[in-house]
């Protein structure tokens, strides 16, 4: 009996010695995994940057004078308040994005078309490349592109300890197909988002011929039901428009949505929304100077009330692009108040 009594002691300082070297394998393993985390975020950091600075030296120099469809840089001013002076690249939100095409030729009618998108950040650096082909089969317009996104996922606050939590970075890659036929005003798309299909489309269009002040319109009917392989649920986009209306419908399982845009007159459209859970929206958008949304001649000031919500407001002038968020009730916080951000696009 002494001889057992005398080993049980021996026999449980082995097992806490074991749970110790357990703990503390798991500990360098995990200490592991966030270093890990951290070379992934700095490198994308730097990837995004080094793009950045040479999408800038491309813009600058002389001798690509000839080049067309140069990067497009954009810069963005938030809230007009810098609260790290050393985060200039979060401050100024700069992005340069570009896109190049090339008409296919005999004895390879492919058309391509390929891009990139760089937005170097401090907290969330991105940069994604994007590209895609179409080629005319048989009255068909077969288009295939795919694009491949590297993000920096949020840093998720923790309200019961102030410890941080290293962020981790992500890989997205996007696939988009579709097939057109304009004679028969239908169309097909296909997308799938990290190898899994993600949304499936069709829409079809029929169009019809009224007569008013001895003119002919052309008034345009879509009917387009959607289907989500990865969430089971599905859903359908009615649309109507004549030469001074426009009316959507969507429509689910559990809500459903009605908007109408309707042209008061050459410079000024009315757009009420509204939804079957209460929420009311109008939007009125004036016209300042006439020209697509694309154009750098356009200009426009459009307001959008959200009586739940928040008064938008965005003015566009050219190049310029103002846009201001203010919650309806009146907070000034940090994350929920008002939003104020100015963008200017630098086309070289």
């Amino acid at each position: 009996v002494g001889g057992i009594l005398h080993t049980r002691p021996k026999a449980r300082e082995r097992t806490r010695v074991k749970k110790k070297r357990h703990t503390h394998t798991h500990t360098r393993r995990t200490r592991t995994i966030t270093h890990t985390h951290t070379m992934i975020i700095q490198s994308l950091s730097k990837l995004c940057v080094l793009l950045f600075l040479v999408s800038v030296v491309l813009i600058i120099d002389s001798s690509s004078a000839a080049v067309t469809n140069r990067p497009v840089l954009s810069i963005t001013v938030r809230d007009g308040d810098v609260t790290n002076e050393n985060n200039y690249f979060d401050y100024f939100c700069p992005t340069i994005h570009a896109k190049y095409s090339k008409a296919g030729k005999d004895p390879f009618p492919v058309d391509i078309q390929y891009g990139y998108f760089v937005a170097p950040s401090i907290n969330r650096p991105s940069c994604s490349v994007w590209g895609k082909a179409s080629q005319n089969i048989a009255g068909w317009r077969i288009t295939a592109g795919a694009a491949v996104a590297a993000i920096r996922q949020k840093i998720v606050k923790q309200s019961s300890t102030t410890r941080n939590y290293p962020s981790s970075s992500s890989l997205k890659a996007d696939i988009d197909m579709r097939a057109e036929n304009p004679q028969n005003d239908i169309s097909a798309r296909i997308f799938a988002s990290d190898m899994s299909i993600s949304r499936i489309e069709f829409t079809k269009g029929y169009t019809t011929t009224s007569r008013h002040n001895n003119n002919n319109n052309n008034n345009r009917f879509t009917i387009n039901p959607r289907y989500n392989p990865l969430t089971n649920t599905a859903d359908v986009m009615f649309g109507y428009t004549t030469q001074s209306t426009s009316v959507k419908l969507h429509a689910s399982r559990k809500s459903q949505q009605l908007s109408i845009a309707q042209q008061i007159n050459e410079s000024n459209v009315l757009t009420p929304t509204i939804g079957s859970d209460g929420d009311v929206s109008l939007r009125w958008e004036k016209q300042l100077l006439k020209g697509n949304d694309d154009d750098e001649r356009s200009s426009y000031i459009a307001t959008t009330l959200k009586p739940r919500e928040s008064i938008h407001v965005e003015w566009k002038d050219g190049l310029w692009n103002a846009n201001m968020n203010i919650p309806m009730d009146g907070s000034m916080e940090e994350d929920g108040g008002m939003h104020v951000g100015i963008r200017r696009e630098v086309v070289f």
